[in-house]
């Protein structure tokens, strides 16, 4: 999106919640915000829950967007917006939050007046409409948009469903002088044939797609294999390589003090006698301690080395990480189909889209 487009799409999102604009200008724009559009984009929940708590009326915040950072008037608070912002990001999942489902009437203005004028009712017929987004996932991506609209008055589906609504004036309201037909398709059974319509166009898509990349999954596979297998056998190899152990020697019996007074000398010097250590506070602050020292001696358990489990740590076998990326292999390149639904909603109207 560039500069003019982010500026179209901020504008349309305030006019939809009639938005007060304080100041147009071709380099900025000034608004104050309503209650519902400061509590998504404003970043200040605490405030809006002490508002709710204390039942107090609401001071909505005034912001000014720049859309030309080089011509920002001097002295001017405000901040940048663009693609990629902070705020337009916070703006898009209001929109997505606010916008995903809505219901519209048709409001054509060459039937108004004479309408009006006649005083005859016109009648609006109920059409369910449903973007839906199909993803064609492997290790490459490829998105089709789908734009489905169902009668639920007289059942039947068409595509291209949003480009005819855009061609219409539509309200959130019933015009004056017009009512709407009954609804003989529910929305369940609705939603059936959205997803019958779904599979006839997979149906019809070309599979070759989903045979290449199984393709390269068998490639990427064998490969692994391969590198496993060398694996396996350098190991074995290595393994008869490998200088065998020489057996430990009988240790050595430690001699004794009966046996010979010059060893006694040495086991003294090896083995230090055991100092002992103060057993209250006061003892080992008069010989000198620090309280962290007797706190760390005395209040903080270590626990063995052999009691430590280290199971966690435990290093990977060479199968379990072929196991591993294996499976990482089949995530990555094996084809699938995504269906999400980006938007819908229950239209009202008095013209026909053409059935295909």
């Amino acid at each position: 999106m560039n500069q003019q487009e982010v500026r179209q799409f901020v504008e349309r999102y305030f006019a939809a919640f009639s938005t007060h604009v304080m100041e147009s200008h071709p380099d900025y724009l000034t608004v104050k915000l309503p209650v519902e559009v400061d509590k998504d984009i404003g970043n200040r929940p605490f405030y809006w829950s002490w508002v709710e708590k204390m039942n107090i009326p609401p001071q909505p915040m005034i912001l000014t967007f720049f859309f030309d950072e080089e011509r920002v008037p001097e002295g001017m608070r405000g901040e940048h917006i663009h693609f990629g912002s902070g705020r337009l990001q916070q703006i898009f999942q209001s929109t997505r939050k606010h916008g995903r489902f809505v219901c519209m009437y048709e409001h054509p203005p060459q039937l108004t007046a004479r309408g009006i004028s006649q005083r005859r009712s016109v009648p609006l017929t109920p059409w369910l409409g449903v973007n839906l987004k199909v993803s064609f996932i492997c290790d490459k991506k490829r998105d089709l948009l789908l734009y489905l609209g169902v009668n639920l008055h007289q059942p039947r589906i068409v595509h291209d469903f949003y480009p005819f609504l855009k061609r219409l004036a539509l309200t959130p309201s019933i015009p004056d002088y017009f009512y709407t037909l009954d609804r003989r398709l529910s929305l369940p059974q609705a939603l059936q044939l959205v997803e019958q319509e779904t599979h006839k166009v997979l149906a019809k898509q070309d599979q070759s797609w989903a045979d290449e990349a199984r393709s390269r999954l068998d490639e990427e596979l064998l490969i692994l294999e391969a590198y496993y297998n060398e694996l396996a056998v350098r190991e074995a190899s290595d393994k008869e390589t490998e200088p065998e152990e020489e057996s430990p020697e009988t240790e050595k019996e430690k001699p004794t003090a009966a046996a010979d007074p010059a060893a006694a000398e040495i086991l003294a010097v090896e083995e230090p006698p055991a100092v002992e250590q103060p057993q209250t506070l006061d003892e080992f602050r008069s010989s000198g301690g620090r309280i962290l020292d007797f706190l760390r001696m005395n209040s903080i358990p270590v626990t063995p080395r052999e009691e430590i489990d280290q199971q966690e740590w435990k290093k990977s076998t060479p199968a379990e990480e072929k196991e591993r990326r294996m499976s990482e292999l089949r995530w990555q390149y094996e084809p699938r189909i995504e269906v999400q639904l980006v938007n819908g909603g229950l239209f009202y109207l008095h013209n026909m889209p053409p059935f295909s």
